[in-house]
């Protein structure tokens, strides 16, 4: 267990896995998962071994689950550590006891009474091992001569300690006994944990500790165990079998061959043996004699699980998945009371990619005839998971997990669950659980990984898929994980070359190229992200969504070209139109019903946009319903609850359930607020639930493509006359602006004007890279050139890679703008960077967003470049809400010119930076309840229509 170490020592990943584990032993043990303790404590164990409460957590778990062989190892441990305990002796008796060791368990007894001599447990305890001694005695099987102390001269007259000679003999008769015991029983994680205190290794041990190994799967450690036996032990089949097993690992095949030929001359029906020859062929090519030998152990051995399954997965290596379900089925037909044959036909039919509800009858089925059957709950739970019941879904797993709650398998897949409705924390503790019955499952930690990244705790994320990467190194998803984790966290150089790493070892990992696309977006190089995405759009929803968020941003792409891309993604990739009949009465004026669909009523940059209009409705005149994919909720969606009549959850629920839910709730105006932006549910508006669907322009900037929806909400100035035939929907102009900004609290005061202490201009942007297109950095250059002095300030989290910085830089230089001019970096909250500028700059042809509004309230003018509809006029948009059209250009020379006009009067400067704020406020651009009101006058416009009109399409 220690492959999950890093180096020599404790290094800070090393303490960080001890911790780990350490948490996860004590959790194990508090929920009585015996097995997540013992793992967990071993893993710690092997790095700190005299990390007392470990060794006594451990000591206590195996007691409790009646592991003696653990329990005795631990207890003597802890008493080396703790000689003058009388717990850990008392405990170290109970030990011997479940070993039938009495004279060690005698021993132990009076050690703790010597320590302790009112320890009451000690002496019924001492009691009850006496009288056994004497029965014993009578059965001639013990002397019961007096026991001496473990370290009084040992009464044989050998002239040894006594726990040195006789004592140890008799313990270790009894942990033979127990061995014996053991592999009888085939518990072979029991008879490994005897064999490591058993200290005489006869022939018979050895034989044990090779055989347990091998059958835990253990190949590498079984693999010389079994080699030397096989001199030894020359006509044991089952040795000979598990060697040539192993050997198969190996390169020399006809070694392989020759071990298992010899195996069934010895035992012709040895079904390790036939499977082996199988696999021998199956490596040279004979696919014939493999599936042959395959089919021949299932007609002796109709019992064999594992040869039906190597069956099936052989057939299905050969690209015959139908003939494998058809030997699944074959073998229920030949076994129809064997409960592992029909959940079998069910886990094929999942694995096959076939509908999930067909493979149910046949978990079903499995639990009838086996009604403790923890996998084929399980399993079962996976079918409502994709029939997106997750409470039902929820119910099996726990049943199933209650039977055996170290079905470390189960952990990963309720992980999964609890991961796809946005419950991150439940999510975590199932994925913590699985890793501790199984340190070594590469793709637990990789999973565990994925929930940390979704959840933003990205440090915590890097550390545990790097674990996953110690355990399975060649694996082409977790390197891509990795490399998403640090793009994530603004590394992309390294980031690409983890997502290089992918391509090396599977050249056919196609979702390695979003990510590609997505660092390829960060340098600017946008085209060469959309060809990445081109291949994968049948396939990814993320690439589709990416591959539009990418043509938003393209400098030279037209508006006409970027509808184009919109409305083929919307008319190729979402659902056809499903509902045309709607029972919403058709009356005006009445109460009408709103619904608001969005992932992000939570903390997210657009609460500051959503807010203001959601707690300034007119609940008498409308009944609001938020229809909410927020994955997981916050304080501030605590605060969306209280803003709205009805909340309706929708993580996990399918596009067509919610869609019923809204026709049930009589929704008479559907709203869009997120667009293409991740976890949007735009499918749902496709499928037209609601008479009249709306987008709103504050989720992504610009139409959604869809022909169900009928209105882009926004104003004249963001889609002005003549811009009609690049929407899918038809453009609902209300009085400019269409927006509200609620700032956040507890921002810092304005401070005082750079320049006046500086003694030059500092020009500024919070922009992503993204939008610093060679357009914006031609004319952010000529604007260095012309306001001499000045210096230029980007500032972003992507900055924080120093690669990038460096790229960017070289871009400037190519204009003649040195590095010294140039401060890039990150600074974050971004108020400290904000008081450092003196104006702002936006980019072009997509603006930026909500950094302008943090800019104008910290004091800063900005002069936008009126560009395409809708993205490309963002920042006029509220430049007319302050009433500061004067900022407005609609040329680059323009745009230039009314830069350096602002630059050119520091007391200008001064004074507007000292009153924007007051001036912002008391604007439209901040006042929520007239922009509510506007809101609400464009949907009784709207609704009025669709009752005078009907559909406009």
């Amino acid at each position: 267990m220690q492959r999950i170490f890093d180096g020599d020592g404790m290094d800070s990943n090393a303490q960080w896995l001890a911790n780990f584990f350490r948490a996860q032993a004590k959790l194990g043990f508090e929920e009585g998962d015996y097995t997540r303790t013992r793992n967990s404590c071993e893993i710690v164990l092997g790095q700190a071994n005299d990390d007392i409460s470990t060794w006594r957590l451990l000591g206590d778990a195996a007691l409790a689950s009646k592991d003696s062989a653990t329990a005795r190892r631990s207890y003597e441990r802890l008493h080396e550590l703790c000689p003058k305990d009388a717990e850990v002796a008392v405990n170290l008796g109970k030990a011997y006891v479940q070993l039938s060791a009495w004279d060690a368990a005698a021993l132990a007894f009076r050690q703790a009474l010597k320590l302790e001599p009112q320890n009451s447990v000690a002496e019924q305890m001492l009691t009850m091992v006496e009288h056994m001694r004497q029965a014993l005695t009578v059965l001639g099987e013990s002397d019961n001569q007096a026991v001496p102390g473990r370290n009084d001269e040992c009464p044989c007259g050998s002239g040894r300690k006594y726990k040195k000679c006789c004592l140890a003999k008799s313990t270790g008769a009894a942990l033979l006994e127990a061995l014996r015991q053991a592999m009888a029983a085939e518990e072979w994680q029991r008879a490994l944990s005897l064999i490591r205190d058993i200290s005489l290794q006869t022939l018979e041990v050895r034989r044990a500790e090779a055989i347990a190994s091998y059958r835990l799967g253990q190949r590498i450690h079984s693999r010389p165990l079994l080699a030397a036996l096989f001199n030894e032990l020359p006509d044991d089949a089952e040795v000979i079998a598990a060697l040539a097993d192993v050997e198969l690992d190996g390169k020399d095949l006809p070694k392989v061959e020759q071990l298992a030929m010899r195996a069934l001359a010895l035992e012709p029906h040895n079904r390790i043996a036939w499977l082996v020859l199988c696999a021998f062929h199956a490596r040279m090519g004979h696919d014939q004699d493999a599936e042959q030998g395959l089919r021949t152990v299932v007609e002796f051995a109709p019992d064999c699980r594992m040869a039906w399954e190597r069956l099936g997965s052989f057939l299905r290596k050969l690209g015959r998945p139908n003939d494998e379900l058809q030997v699944m089925l074959d073998w229920v037909e030949r076994c129809p009371e064997n409960h592992e044959a029909w959940f079998q036909v069910g886990f094929v039919l999942m694995t096959l990619g076939r509908d999930s509800q067909e493979a149910r009858p046949y978990f079903v089925r499995a639990l009838q005839l086996k009604t403790d059957f923890h996998e084929a709950y399980c399993w079962l739970a996976q079918c409502y998971v994709d029939a997106s019941d997750s409470a039902q879904a929820l119910q099996y797993f726990l049943h199933g997990l209650k039977i055996k709650p170290d079905y470390d398998l189960g952990w990963i897949l309720l992980g999964g669950v609890y991961q796809k409705v946005g419950r991150q924390r439940e999510s975590e503790g199932c994925l913590m659980r699985a890793i501790a019955i199984n340190p070594h499952n590469g793709f637990a930690w990789n999973n565990l990984a994925t929930t940390y990244l979704e959840a933003h705790v990205l440090g915590e994320a890097e550390q545990v898929i790097r674990v996953a990467l110690q355990l399975i190194p060649d694996h082409a998803a977790l390197w891509n994980n990795l490399g998403i984790i640090l793009a994530g966290a603004q590394r992309l150089e390294e980031a690409r070359v983890c997502f290089d790493k992918v391509q090396e070892l599977d050249p056919t990992f196609l979702e390695v190229r979003i990510n590609l696309a997505g660092t390829e977006a960060s340098y600017g190089n946008l085209d060469l992200a959309i060809e990445h995405l081109q291949g994968l759009l049948e396939q990814s929803e993320l690439a589709r969504s990416n591959l539009l968020f990418f043509a938003n941003y393209h400098p030279d792409w037209s508006i006409e070209r970027i509808f184009e891309t919109y409305q083929n993604m919307g008319r190729r990739f979402y659902p056809a139109r499903r509902y045309f009949n709607y029972d919403n009465p058709l009356t005006t004026p009445r109460r009408l019903r709103i619904g608001y669909v969005s992932p992000d009523f939570r903390q997210h940059v657009c609460s500051l946009f959503i807010e203001p209009l959601l707690k300034n409705h007119n609940h008498a005149d409308f009944e609001i319903f938020a229809y909410s994919a927020v994955r997981s909720e916050d304080d501030v969606t605590e605060r969306y609850k209280g803003y709205v009549d009805h909340w309706r959850p929708c993580v996990g629920v399918d596009d067509i359930k919610v869609a019923e839910m809204i026709r049930r709730d009589g929704i008479d105006i559907l709203v869009d607020l997120a667009g293409h932006t991740a976890n949007n549910r735009l499918a749902i508006f496709a499928l037209k639930p609601a008479p009249v669907q709306v987008t709103w322009w504050m989720g992504f900037a610009y139409t959604s493509g869809l022909d169900a929806v009928d209105y882009f909400l926004s104003d004249e100035e963001m889609v002005p006359k003549g811009y009609e035939h690049v929407f899918s929907e038809e453009p609902w102009r209300m009085p400019c602006p269409a927006v509200a900004y609620q700032p956040p609290a507890n921002l810092p005061e304005i401070s005082e004007l750079p320049a006046l202490r500086n003694g030059y201009i500092t020009f500024g942007t919070l922009t992503r890279p993204v939008r610093l297109n060679h357009k914006v950095i031609r004319c952010w250059s000529e604007l260095l050139h012309r306001v001499p002095g000045s210096k230029l300030m980007l500032n972003a989290p992507a900055f924080i890679d120093l690669g990038l910085s460096d790229y960017f830089a070289g871009l400037f230089a190519e204009h003649g703008i040195s590095r010294e001019r140039l401060d890039i970096g990150c600074t974050s909250p971004p108020w400290p960077v904000l008081a450092s500028m003196d104006i702002a700059l936006d980019c072009f042809p997509h603006n930026s967003g909500t950094t302008l509004y943090e800019s104008l309230w910290m004091g800063l003018p900005y002069v936008t470049l009126r560009d395409r509809p809708s993205m490309g006029r963002v920042g006029s948009l509220i430049l007319r809400g302050l009433g500061r059209s004067e900022w407005i250009a609609d040329t680059e020379a323009e745009y230039i010119n009314k830069l350096v006009d602002l630059a050119s009067d520091i007391e200008r400067l001064r004074v507007t930076r000292a009153g924007l704020r007051d001036e912002m406020r008391a604007s439209p651009l901040c006042d929520g309840v007239s922009f509510a009101g506007r809101v609400e006058a464009a949907y009784q416009g709207m609704w009025q229509r669709y009752c005078k009109e009907g559909e406009q399409k």
